[in-house]
């Protein structure tokens, strides 16, 4: 996937709905609007241009507030996304870079990651304007099997996710994709195929994305869950 691009479209969609009302609450984070979800992700991205040309993996030091008024902050924002684009030309996907979970400390690997950051801030800021936004179902079980190989790992390592042993499989309906997590401890084993497990969902891609993310239950239009309910609590990353 040329994630690039797709974080350019994605953090652009974001700008788009976000600053069409900065003060709307966003339904799917409780107790933030448009101007907190925009200066989330903008101090992300600024984050992520100082700390990705160092070419060490240490943690990077924290970045000032955005500032709070309109203009301000939508500039703040698209200097935050042309910085990341110029990283991502510029830098071998190999270099040494900090992240926070147990994969290399590379890069590259903040191209994925920030495609799928903003895909579902991108919805979130629709959503408080009333507007829909639609996921690509390839895009969307990309972001599945991020949230599940990548990030869940890193949070069960460290304690953050909820706790729940046992096996769970995940199907969706909309595009190529099943995937049988085992969940023991502090680890997590994925691997791809179709097998029974404790828990399971089934449904279409961008529905699956949304309910690993908290943002929809998962008995949401369109989902069918099985088994242990917890279970499939203990896949979400946060």
């Amino acid at each position: 996937m040329d994630y690039p691009a797709l974080f350019q479209a994605e953090a652009e969609a974001l700008l788009a709905a976000a600053t069409k009302d900065l003060d709307a609450p966003v339904p799917s984070c409780p107790g933030w609007d448009n101007r907190r979800l925009l200066s989330h992700v903008g101090r992300l991205l600024d984050s992520t241009v100082t700390h990705l040309p160092r070419g060490v993996v240490d943690p990077p030091p924290r970045v000032e507030r955005p500032p709070a008024e309109n203009d301000a902050l939508a500039g703040y924002f698209r200097r935050g996304v042309a910085g990341t684009l110029a990283a991502f030309r510029d830098l071998d996907p190999a270099a040494p870079a900090w992240n926070f979970t147990l994969e290399p400390k590379v890069a590259g690997f903040w191209r994925r990651r920030l495609a799928h950051e903003t895909q579902i801030h991108a919805w979130d800021a629709a959503g408080a304007i009333g507007e829909t936004r639609e996921f690509d179902p390839a895009f969307a079980a990309d972001g599945i099997d991020e949230a599940l190989r990548v990030l869940l790992p890193a949070a069960r390592a460290a304690g953050l996710s909820k706790p729940g042993d046992g096996t769970a499989h995940i199907h969706l309906t909309d595009t190529p994709g099943e995937w049988m997590i085992s969940l023991n401890g502090g680890t997590v084993d994925v691997t791809e195929g179709h097998h029974k497990g404790d828990a399971g969902l089934r449904g279409p891609a961008g529905q699956v994305l949304l309910a690993l993310w908290g943002r929809v239950p998962f008995d949401a239009q369109g989902l069918n869950a099985f088994g242990d309910q917890d279970l499939l609590v203990a896949l979400r990353p946060t």
